[in-house]
Parts: C-alpha cells; structure tokens; sequence
C-alpha cells in the first residue's frame, strides 16, 4: 500500500515542491520524500486521495520551512533547468520568486494543481479568509512581477512561453477580468 501511495503522490508532490522551492531540486526531492515517508506510513488514513494530496504539500512546505534556514541556495543555472521540464521560463519564474514560500504554495496549490479551498488552507495550515488574502496578494503580485511591472522598472514583457506560463497566467487574467462574472 505505501508503494502505491508513493506511486499515485510521488511525481505531481516533487513538481509542487520544485515549483515552491524555485527549481532547487535537491531541497523539493528531500522535503517531497520526507512527507512521503510520512504519507506512506499513514496512508490507510489518509485514504481521500485530494485530501491525501493536501497533506501531502502541508507536509512539504513544513519541512521546506524547517529544511530552507540551514541550506545552501541552488544556483540559478540549475533552478531553471530543473524548472524547464515543468515550462517555467524566465516570467514565471520571476513572478514566482517575487512571493514568500508560503504565498508561493498557496498560488502553485490554487492555481496550479486546482486543488479546492479547503485543500489550500490545510495547505498552508490557515482558515478560509486568510488563505482567501494570501491567494489573491500572490497572485496580484505574480502577476505585476511576471508582466514585468515592478513598481521600479518596466522590463517588456513577452508572454507566457511555457504550458505552465501559460495556464497561470490563463487562470490570473479570469480571476482579475471585471468582464467576467464571478464563480
């Protein structure tokens, strides 16, 4: 049982924690299979396979909050080819970079992976309005870095160039559209 619970969680747990961590693949490969270890353990109770999922990343970003103070940084070179696959180019990952680890786990856990609100709070372990505030900040503040508006520069902004740009960038012009009716 715990072999297929890594199975099912494994591959989508280490995308999340890569894409949280900014592509440093040995910090998302440790703080992904610590929870899955811990995931493994319990995974009769954790049955619910969303509900699994959630804890999951809760577990992750705990330990990438425990693990990040004593650990050295990735070089940049690195980060972006361990984001490549994931189709993180240069806009995505200047937005990303541009919000805290945990604002960085609500947006990639709400926007990204789709998981429902009540997944996202036990995410990033808050109630609904403050995990509403942090979902809405990143993604204002994602957006505005990765359309290249600092506040202090303008850099040109190109568009989204990979499927991961693009679907975040999808989601974030709906979810700030006045056109749209809200869901």
């Amino acid at each position: 049982m715990a072999a297929a619970f890594r199975d099912l969680h494994g591959p989508r747990l280490h995308g999340f924690a890569l894409l949280v961590t900014l592509g440093d693949a040995r910090l998302a490969e440790r703080a992904a299979g610590f929870a899955l270890a811990a995931g493994a353990s319990q995974a009769a109770a954790l049955r619910h396979p969303e509900r699994a999922a959630a804890w999951l990343r809760a577990r992750t970003l705990r330990t990438l909050k425990e693990l990040g103070r004593f650990r050295h940084a990735a070089a940049s070179d690195q980060r972006h080819a361990a984001l490549d696959p994931l189709g993180v180019r240069d806009a995505v990952y200047r937005g990303l970079a541009s919000i805290d680890l945990t604002a960085r786990a609500a947006l990639v856990a709400s926007d990204i992976e789709r998981f429902d609100p009540i997944d996202v709070e036990t995410i990033i372990d808050a109630a609904p309005a403050p995990t509403r505030h942090v979902v809405a900040e990143a993604r204002k503040r994602y957006l505005r870095l990765a359309g290249g508006s600092t506040g202090e520069e303008q850099v040109p902004f190109e568009g989204p160039t990979g499927g991961l740009a693009a679907r975040v960038h999808r989601v974030a012009t709906r979810a700030f559209s006045i056109d749209e009716t809200p869901r």
